[in-house]
């Protein structure tokens, strides 16, 4: 999804699955390190949520689009979720899918989807898409939620960060390490962007369009977070 050495990176990094237990277990407070000082933490009301949705399943399977943080992925897999990473930024913004059109570069997005998201349809039990929606392109973050619409099961949940308020300029873009079900670290990965576009509630809701709303929280620091429902399959005959 990168260079080479990153698609190898990544391809040994994709999908981790902890042995089947007898039973889920709660990550015990000694599996993860404290937040690191010069990091920002902040409360979060939508990650026990989306634990909870999630862990009611049957042998759940989630989907995380943002960068790769290990103890993340010891998180999930402690509460018997298995879980595939997908790194969608660096796939954006990679300069081999895009073409002249016009004499402009545009993001082609059949040669994209061609080689990203190569996953079976009704497949994941939830998204985690952090805040990755705010710094693609509109028509690119519509393509993406058809796409990934198609690979959610019926009932599955999307847990995301939206910014509510745009910069100037370009902002700094965060990876986001899971403390707690209540507490998230906001940590910088030494990358500017220019936020896309902002998304209030209903914005969130067209976008996932096959999706209700379950919950959503404006955070202090001008940000919602969201928790979204995919709708039962409507009958069919």
């Amino acid at each position: 999804m990168k260079n080479s050495f990153d698609r190898f990176i990544q391809s040994k990094l994709r999908f981790w699955k902890k042995p089947e237990p007898d039973s889920p277990t709660l990550p015990s407070k000694e599996s993860f390190r404290p937040p690191s000082p010069q990091y920002t933490t902040y409360p979060t009301s939508i990650l026990k949520d989306f634990i909870a949705a999630v862990t009611r399943k049957p042998n759940p399977v989630v989907l995380d689009i943002g960068p790769v943080i290990g103890s993340n992925i010891e998180f999930f897999l402690n509460l018997g979720v298995k879980i595939y990473m997908e790194d969608l930024l660096p796939a954006y913004l990679n300069p081999m899918y895009t073409r002249l059109i016009d004499d402009k570069l545009t993001l082609d997005e059949q040669k994209f989807f061609s080689e990203n998201l190569q996953y079976e349809d009704a497949y994941f039990d939830g998204l985690i898409c952090w805040d990755m929606m705010n710094y693609v392109d509109p028509r690119f973050a519509k393509s993406f939620a058809a796409a990934i619409t198609a690979k959610m099961r019926p009932d599955s949940c999307i847990l995301g960060l939206f910014h509510t308020q745009k910069d100037k300029g370009p902002s700094a873009l965060y990876k986001y390490r899971v403390c707690s079900e209540t507490m998230l670290e906001y940590i910088p990965i030494g990358l500017d962007l220019e936020v896309k576009r902002v998304y209030q509630t209903r914005d969130v809701t067209q976008l996932f369009s096959a999706f209700e709303s379950q919950k959503f929280y404006l955070l202090k620091h001008n940000m919602i977070e969201v928790l979204l429902k995919k709708r039962p399959q409507a009958p069919t005959g």
